[in-house]
């Protein structure tokens, strides 16, 4: 958007400047009005905008054509010249740093055993998106433990799932967000989240009514192919910060793992949007890295969205027919064999009106969402050799860049008649626009050598 705003008020500027020298040379009544238009389409030509224009877009081709064998995709073309300025990079942690693989490390029950404690958890998390949800139900559902059903659900970004079961409501999730609704919770639950957080680790709290019943610690590692990018980013001179919903202590843990001093923590997209906009308050030119769908609001925020498939979302493998099954889930998803039985409302219409108008919250989000540029499988690896060809092709840019100013600053007074006052004469439109053809296939040529 800026590299067109710039554009547009450079053809403003030409066309003005064109318009003054004609108008000048007419009221002085030294030309006629059709020698005062020629001055003018001279003027124009030579101070048009069209060969730092053709520049940029040779350049973005030149990437373009190099990245031709990668899988990367560009659905902005000036997003490739734009990169070159780029000097802060954002990235999310999960998914985008980490392998995908997302388990269960530790069972921390308080009044009720683990299987209890997994059991509460993966009832209410059963229709939650998030991954973390899916490794809790999965295993509950794996280790054949009895889940009840939930008459209602919440999910709320970044802070975790709110259910009815058996008219008491159960939540999973952040410790914030539980203190945040009166839930209590023992100093010793509290100290060994602390432990799990500092060790790489993610607590999520259990609560059942007003009371903490236990935490549930799950583990997604950081990829080691993503520690090598994150190092040669670094190397090239780049700003590295880290956006991420984790707690304070995990993502402090990960920003020591990679090497990463910026890192904020706790945030949803919207937070993540302001991050970027802070930065960019600053004079930062910011290309944000993350799932395209949720991570839309930061990648929106940002110079460059550069999209990165997650890990985090991996073709589904087909079920073996012995595999363990949820009879609740498979009746959510195929409905009840038996519809005409009648049976008690699981909540009140209040208590549904209220989850109903929660669940709006999160539909703000085009599915079509398309980033400047997609990286390939590799993810950051590949955002890597993106750069050293962007980087590349930087000279070539700078080449151009040069060769266009020294014609305007060569051509623009030409065609203006200032050379009149040397003896000199008004350089014909014609002469300017052959020489401007000349130009722009010089353009060319330097930008597709090799």
């Amino acid at each position: 958007m800026k590299k067109y705003t710039s554009s547009f008020f450079h053809f403003i500027a030409s066309v003005m400047l064109a318009a003054g020298v004609a108008g000048y040379w007419y009221i002085a009544g030294v030309i006629s009005i059709e020698t005062a238009s020629e001055v003018f389409l001279g003027v124009f030509l030579a101070a048009s905008p069209l060969p730092f224009i053709v520049s940029r877009w040779l350049i973005a081709m030149r990437i373009k054509r190099q990245l031709r064998s990668s899988g990367l995709i560009c659905s902005r073309i000036g997003a490739l010249t734009d990169l070159l300025h780029v000097d802060t990079i954002a990235f999310n942690r999960n998914g985008t740093l980490t392998e995908g693989n997302v388990f269960i490390s530790a069972l921390v029950p308080e009044g009720m055993t683990q299987g209890s404690l997994l059991a509460l958890a993966a009832s209410a998390e059963r229709e939650a998106s998030h991954p973390y949800a899916h490794a809790l139900y999965d295993t509950a559902v794996q280790r054949g433990l009895h889940l009840q059903r939930h008459s209602a659900a919440r999910e709320t970004e970044s802070f975790g799932v709110e259910a009815l079961i058996a008219r008491t409501p159960v939540r999973v999730g952040k410790k914030e967000w539980l203190q945040e609704e009166n839930i209590e919770i023992s100093a010793a639950l509290l100290t060994r989240a602390d432990q799990l957080a500092t060790s790489g680790q993610t607590p999520l709290f259990v609560s059942s009514s007003k009371y903490a019943r236990g935490i549930i610690a799950v583990r997604d590692d950081v990829r080691a192919e993503a520690k090598k990018a994150l190092l040669a980013l670094k190397e090239r001179g780049l700003s590295l910060i880290l956006l991420t919903g984790e707690t304070k202590r995990l993502a402090n843990a990960t920003g020591k793992e990679l090497r990463i001093s910026e890192v904020r923590s706790d945030l949803t997209g919207t937070d993540k949007a302001r991050e970027i906009r802070l930065l960019q308050s600053r004079g930062a030119i910011v290309a944000m890295i993350g799932a395209p769908i949720a991570d839309q609001a930061a990648l929106r925020a940002a110079d460059i969205s550069i999209g990165c498939p997650s890990s985090l979302e991996k073709q589904p493998a087909h079920e073996e027919e012995d595999a363990p099954r949820d009879p609740l889930h498979e009746e959510l998803l195929h409905g009840s064999a038996a519809p005409d039985e009648e049976r008690e409302p699981l909540m009140s219409p209040e208590d549904a009106a209220y989850f109903e108008e929660q669940t709006r919250r999160n539909q703000g989000r085009a599915a079509n969402y398309a980033p400047d540029i997609t990286l390939d499988e590799s993810g950051l690896p590949s955002l890597v050799t993106l750069w050293d060809t962007c980087n590349a092709a930087r000279i070539r840019a700078k080449q151009n860049r040069l060769l266009s100013i020294l014609f305007l600053l060569a051509f623009v007074p030409a065609a203006a008649g200032v050379l009149t006052s040397l003896g000199g004469a008004v350089l014909p439109y014609p002469f300017v626009g052959g020489a401007l053809v000349v130009l722009l296939l010089l353009l060319i040529v330097n930008a597709i050598r090799e």
